[in-house]
């Protein structure tokens, strides 16, 4: 347990903030060294979630387009390690590489609040267009709800692990996602609400989807509660990630009227 009072903090990383320490300190324990030779063990091992919280509004029309707003905000661990990695890149090449990763979306109006106040959360908000993100069979229209978030591999692909899962701290990534759909388009199949849950509060996925008139709006969530996950529990983890991949794969099918 951290000792009451203790504040962790390494001023060689411009980006770390009190008890956000840079990946490379947190190794486990630490040791507190006194003036008077007496010693004792610090966990360094951070225990407040850092999020990632993604909010979209798209409307997609009869060809298949895509048209959105989309706002990300990250805090503590996942703001450092985005600051980090902006921080000496130009923004036109920044934002030329999510545009190709992002299955060559086009993005205007990108903004970023925070960048320099590393106390308070890094916020990033764009417009965004894209024409590769829908597929057409017949009369139906197929849509990952996700579009471009949309995790589609497992990265745990061993059959046994020896050694512990270091995710190195806990974490929550949260979308709130409304979608218009074209007029003259009604939903087919909406992925049905679901939820999973690791064993000893490790982990769980939301999943909460709601149709309403043209609209759909979806609420998901990814937490993993520990920062270090024993090998114990990898054929566990293995199939709860297998299990979130699955849901967040399966398509919206919005169907001709």
């Amino acid at each position: 347990m951290p000792i009451q009072g203790m504040i962790l903090l390494d001023a060689t990383n411009k980006f770390s903030t009190p008890n956000v320490l840079p990946f490379r300190d947190l190794n486990w324990m630490g040791r507190l060294i006194r003036k008077d030779g007496t010693s004792e063990e610090v966990d360094l091992m951070p225990k407040k979630a850092s999020n990632d919280y993604i909010t979209m509004m798209y409307a997609i029309d009869a060809s298949g387009k895509i048209t959105g707003k989309l706002r990300r905000q990250r805090t503590d661990h996942n703001a450092m390690s985005f600051r980090s990695e902006v921080e000496n890149i130009k923004e036109e090449e920044y934002l030329e590489k999510l545009e190709n990763e992002n299955e060559k979306i086009e993005i205007a109006d990108y903004s970023r609040t925070n960048e320099k106040d590393v106390q308070l959360p890094i916020i990033e908000t764009c417009s965004f267009t894209g024409t590769n993100l829908c597929e057409f069979i017949g009369e139906k229209m197929y849509i990952n709800p996700l579009l471009f978030f949309t995790k589609e591999h497992n990265p745990f692909k061993q059959e046994k692990r020896e050694y512990p899962i270091d995710y190195g701290f806990p974490f929550l990534d949260k979308y709130s996602i409304i979608i218009d759909i074209p007029e003259g388009y009604v939903v087919e199949t909406l992925p049905k609400s679901t939820q999973l849950d690791m064993e000893d509060n490790i982990g769980s996925f939301k999943f909460i989807s709601n149709a309403s008139g043209n609209k759909i709006q979806l609420s998901i969530s990814h937490q993993i509660n520990t920062p270090i996950v024993s090998s114990e529990y990898y054929s566990m983890l293995k199939g709860y990630y297998q299990g979130m991949i699955a849901k967040e794969t399966e398509k919206i099918v919005l169907k001709k009227v």
